[in-house]
């Protein structure tokens, strides 16, 4: 079974989470994508999420690795937790459609991604 890489940040605010939602998809999501090798992995998250915010993040630490199975390909993401400014006017990327601070509440009642569900649960 082939296995996909991806990397991404959790942005984490005061008691809220910051999402992105693609042009194509009615999913949220947290910023990142695709990486072609683990040799860079953390600073994929950081190029990839700030093409997609518009903001360069900061990462704090690596928050998780999870691995899930979709459409018979294994998917193994590694998420890293980081920080930007709250006050930061976002900027979506050529294929995002909407960036959106949401609080945990809102984001646990919203359509969010395997990516947000797995962030919440080892948030507590």
């Amino acid at each position: 079974m082939p296995t996909i890489l991806l990397s991404g940040c959790a942005i984490m605010g005061s008691g809220s989470i910051l999402l992105i939602r693609k042009k194509d998809k009615d999913l949220w999501e947290l910023p990142g994508g695709p990486v072609r090798t683990t040799h860079d992995i953390e600073l994929a998250a950081i190029t990839k999420t700030k093409e997609q915010i518009g903001v360069e993040p900061t990462v704090v630490q690596q928050f998780t690795v999870f691995e899930y199975q979709k459409n018979d390909i294994n998917i193994e993401a590694s998420i890293f937790e980081c920080i930007v400014d709250e006050d930061a006017a976002f900027t979506p990327g050529e294929d995002v459609e909407e960036v959106k601070w949401f609080s945990i509440a809102d984001a646990k009642k919203a359509n969010i991604g395997d990516d947000v569900k797995a962030v919440l649960e080892e948030n507590g």
